[in-house]
């Protein structure tokens, strides 16, 4: 842990390098000290051994701004969230009133080992779907139709994946159905199935 004020002042030979060396130190060690350095310049880095955290100096030389998390210093990605495959825990906030941009693919592109809760577009179906934990069900959308029309609501023709009913609910499909070879549609003891 080391910090400096970066100003070599005159000195004799032993005292100059004894000084010199200090701020190389300060330099190797990122500035690292539990409390801020005395001496800050603009885009100063600095480890606060305090918390843990790596930090930079902002533009107008009155703040530092956390680079990693607080604690993240030793651990993987700084603690930060990779930009490939991140998990999250809590909640996630996203403050913006433009649109979240869910994964766009079409129905043969549909993961192989979903986990219950994962949702894209559906661009064969042009919907978005989720997955239930045993299959794939299209989210909200209610009914479309030309211009500002609401009057259909359209589903597949062919079963391709197996699918179990919920129990004590109601499901209709408009049909005729076909359901592929190897695939069973399960309609519990509670439930009902209404193909028209």
């Amino acid at each position: 842990m080391a910090t400096h004020d970066y100003n070599l002042a005159n000195a004799s030979g032993s005292a100059f390098r004894s000084d010199l060396n200090n701020a190389l130190a300060a330099i190797a060690s990122n500035n690292s000290d539990s409390s801020d350095p005395a001496t800050t310049f603009a885009f100063q880095w600095y480890v606060d051994t305090g918390d843990d955290t790596l930090k930079i100096r902002n533009a107008a030389n009155n703040a530092y701004i956390n680079v990693s998390t607080v604690g993240g210093i030793g651990t993987a990605n700084l603690g930060l969230a990779p930009a490939a495959s991140p998990t999250f825990t809590g909640d996630v906030v996203i403050s913006s009133t433009s649109a979240l941009q869910i994964p766009v693919g079409t129905t043969a592109q549909r993961p192989t080992s979903p986990s219950a809760g994962d949702l894209r577009f559906n661009s064969t179906t042009t919907s978005a779907e989720i997955y239930n934990g045993t299959g794939f069900v299209a989210v909200g959308g209610g009914a479309t139709g030309g211009g500002s029309d609401a009057c259909f609501y359209e589903n597949d023709l062919t079963v391709t994946t197996s699918y179990t009913i919920t129990a004590n609910s109601g499901a209709h499909a408009v049909g005729p159905l076909v359901i592929n070879s190897g695939v069973t549609v399960t309609v519990p003891a509670t439930s009902n199935l209404v193909i028209s």
